[in-house]
């Protein structure tokens, strides 16, 4: 009885069983005819993700190891990946966007920053806005000059009034004093025919004015001052810097350039600067925050349409040149000082006669000053 009953009670199980299955499977069939494409774009999506994050995670390693990254523990490398993965699909989406006029950005040494990090690590700081009012066109020997005699561009890098590139480091917001450092270097080899590299860290270190901080930001016109009144300056070679401010060193150092003083060019007045750069480097402020500024590589900024940026002046470079690309554009060639393996060789153009701007881009023509030799 036992076998009897328990016979039918188990072909009654497999009977439910095998209903049910074939409902499971008939349901999945309905679902696919109904919605296939969805069954599809999933498994694409998926497939895709794994695919891409292991091509990321290959072009990161590749990266890691070009640049000499290393990280403390794989939850510290797990992040910067993270941090690169977004950076590398900023600049593959703003490069696949860009026109031929448009700028290139790059996974420089920066990409396994946030931009928040890479502005705290690299030391934006905001320079002072205790800039003079110009009396009466005073104060600017160029004023006098005509746009017609001066030249249509000019490059002061060869023109060997330039040094290398420089890199202020992490942590130091010393951009002020590299900034000033090229300009007297150039207005010192203008003059003489001799360039020498000037020591920026004697500006961090003795250039202690009210508003010169070392590594927590600078003006340049007070480090021409100091320069002015302490008779000139070392050079690079005899007082090296140090990525970090120090005491002053500067007793019984032997000047390598000197200077009489210094002259603002008019702000906001790009016609100005032009006619200053025709004749010599002139220090500039600007914005040098945002992505864009930080993964540069090539081309103009500012020549296409997705380079933004403020007139919040943080960051301090030199404009070394003008000119005028392929495609017509207009540009300031300035050097920075985040080393040569940063944009094109350290350098940067951006745009030039900013029409929808009379501060100019980035707000480079509203804080300029020139040493006077």
């Amino acid at each position: 009885m036992a076998t009897a009953s328990g016979s039918p009670s188990c072909r009654k199980h497999r009977t439910a069983s095998s209903s049910f299955s074939l409902a499971a499977i008939l349901l999945l069939i309905s679902i696919m005819y109904c919605c296939p494409a969805g069954f599809v774009v999933a498994a694409r999506e998926r497939s895709a993700a794994a695919g891409g994050d292991s091509v990321m995670k290959e072009r990161f390693e590749k990266w890691a190891a070009e640049h000499g990254r290393t990280y403390e523990d794989s939850l510290e490398k797990a992040r910067r990946f993270e941090v690169f993965k977004s950076n590398a699909q900023f600049v593959d989406s703003f490069n696949a966007a860009g026109g031929k006029k448009s700028p290139r950005l790059t996974t420089n040494k920066f990409a396994d920053l946030t931009n928040e990090e890479f502005a705290y690590a690299y030391g934006y700081a905001p320079v002072s806005t205790n800039y003079p009012t110009m009396r009466n066109g005073t104060g600017f020997m160029y004023g006098n000059v005509s746009l017609s005699d001066v030249p249509s561009s000019i490059n002061w890098i060869d023109k060997g009034a330039v040094t290398n590139v420089k890199d202020q480091g992490k942590d130091c917001a010393s951009c002020w004093a590299f900034s000033a450092a090229a300009a007297v270097e150039g207005i010192h080899e203008i003059r003489t025919h001799n360039l020498v590299s000037v020591s920026a860290q004697q500006l961090m270190d003795c250039s202690t004015g009210a508003n010169n901080h070392g590594c927590n930001r600078g003006d340049m016109d007070e480090a021409f001052r100091y320069i002015t009144g302490n008779g000139g300056i070392a050079s690079e070679a005899d007082y090296a810097y140090e990525k970090q401010q120090g005491t002053c060193r500067a007793s019984g150092k032997q000047a390598a350039a000197s200077i009489r003083g210094f002259e603002y060019v008019p702000p906001n007045n790009e016609t100005a600067l032009l006619l200053a750069v025709a004749h010599q480097p002139v220090s500039v402020s600007l914005d040098g925050g945002g992505s864009v500024f930080q993964l540069f590589h090539a081309g103009v900024f500012g020549a296409g349409r997705a380079e933004t940026c403020t007139t919040d002046l943080n960051h301090a470079v030199t404009a070394v040149g003008y000119g005028t690309d392929e495609h017509g554009t207009k540009y300031w060639l300035m050097k920075n000082s985040w080393g040569s393996d940063w944009a094109e060789g350290g350098y940067i153009k951006i745009v030039r006669d900013d029409a929808a701007s009379t501060t100019g881009r980035c707000g480079l023509a509203m804080q300029a000053s020139y040493p006077v030799a």
